[in-house]
């Protein structure tokens, strides 16, 4: 196992990037949950598409986050195995 931590710091740069990344992938499933809606009212065909995708984009944000924390590790590790050489 490497001595090394995840190395990931949370900046104000990357907080603005992951809300707007999530802030579309919300987007996104909403319109795809439209069809999906049994209303013919678009308020109400909206407003249920759009609470239905507020957990599909927390776990894509839980997913964002690990794939970063992961991504910026592997980097780490293979920074120390190269500094062993």
């Amino acid at each position: 196992m490497s001595k090394a931590s995840s190395g990931y710091k949370v900046t104000a740069k990357s907080a603005v990037i992951d809300v707007v990344i999530t802030a579309i992938a919300w987007v996104l499933f909403t319109l795809w949950f439209r069809p999906h809606v049994m209303s013919y009212e678009p308020i109400t065909v909206f407003l249920w598409a759009g609470f239905t995708a507020l957990p599909a984009v927390a776990i894509f944000w839980l997913c964002l986050q690990m794939f970063k924390v992961t991504f910026k590790h592997q980097q780490l590790v293979k920074q120390e195995k190269a500094d062993k050489k």
